[in-house]
């Protein structure tokens, strides 16, 4: 067995995802230091220069390796889970649940405990709302295409879901341990990490089911807006996104996540896996067709079976729908 490529010639996944993985961390790098070249101290203008900036060096080096690589029959597009089709209705309803799940966590406080909401409506104020709703768009999207994206469906070749899901979900949760007001407190820190972990895991599955990237990225976006610009409070100890809105929740800190926000307490857990369970009811998953269909690599229990390439992976007789 060639411990470099298959069968069909193509670099085995594993070496692809680590390729995967080096690019991405250029990408960060690149687009890091140009953020802080162009905006100096400004860190508003940084975050507006840096997060699509990356998306767009994710998006140049997913596509030039796909086409490397994986040289899938169809669009590199579509293979990296941007297909075209469904993409509005995808991303809409991805949207509305983030959105719901945070508007049932914000009800849940309003009536146990006491959430305050100043509003302040300027010219300037409205501008930078618009501002910050696009710096989440593109972080949304850059985050995606990170964990959910090119090296997450090279996982799941390689490992298969599962493996995919808890190494993708674990670097997720790591990732976000740098995030302001993290340590402050033991629980907060336990449920930072959990709550994290396990909307990774919810990200994971929205895109099993749709073999597209449109309804993760819809849940992300929707999550961080409605928790950071709608009702103006830390998203992941992050509070730059509050501008017309700036909100203050008090309760308990193992439940409501202290400063770090909600993402921090058990109100989080729970509202995240009611989340999950909308996915795996309501969601239904996709059939899958080539190019976009994603082969284990033959696992050796003895006897080796022979490695199917994607390409040529059979095509269901239902007609072009795309994936899982």
């Amino acid at each position: 067995m060639n411990a470099f490529l298959l069968d069909d010639g193509r670099l085995r996944s594993g070496w692809r995802f680590l390729v995967s993985v080096f690019l991405v961390l250029v990408a960060y790098f690149v687009a890091g230091n140009l953020s802080v070249l162009v905006a100096g101290n400004h860190h508003r203008v940084e975050d507006v220069i840096f997060r699509p900036l990356l998306m767009g060096l994710e998006l140049i080096a997913f596509l030039f390796i796909t086409r490397l690589f994986d040289q899938p029959e169809g669009s590199a597009w579509d293979y990296i889970g941007l297909r075209r089709q469904r993409w509005l209705r995808e991303s809409v309803q991805g949207a509305l649940l983030g959105f719901g799940m945070i508007i049932s966590a914000m009800m849940f406080i309003s009536f146990f405990f006491d959430l305050t909401l100043n509003i302040t409506i300027t010219p300037r104020g409205l501008l930078a709302a618009a501002v910050v709703f696009g710096v989440l768009v593109t972080a949304a999207m850059a985050e995606e295409l990170m964990f959910r994206g090119y090296p997450f469906q090279r996982l799941v070749e390689g490992l298969g879901t599962t493996g995919a899901i808890i190494v993708l979900s674990l670097m997720f949760g790591a990732v976000h341990m740098q995030n302001p007001h993290v340590s402050e407190n033991r629980w907060v820190q336990n449920f930072a990490f959990t709550n994290t972990l396990l909307i990774g895991i919810v990200l994971a599955f929205c895109y099993l089911r749709t073999r597209a990237l449109w309804l993760p990225w819809g849940v992300h976006f929707g999550w961080n807006a409605a928790l950071g610009a709608v009702y103006g409070l830390p998203v992941s100890g992050i509070s730059q996104f509050a501008t017309v809105v700036k909100g203050k929740a008090t309760g308990p800190e193992w439940l409501l996540g202290g400063r770090y926000g909600l993402e921090g307490g058990m109100l989080g857990t729970v509202v995240i896996l009611l989340g999950l369970g909308y996915v795996l009811m309501f969601v239904k998953p996709i059939p899958i067709t080539p190019p976009q269909a994603i082969v284990a690599e033959p696992q050796l229990d003895g006897i080796q079976s022979p490695a199917v390439p994607e390409r040529l992976a059979p095509k269901p007789a239902d007609g072009p729908e795309t994936d899982l």
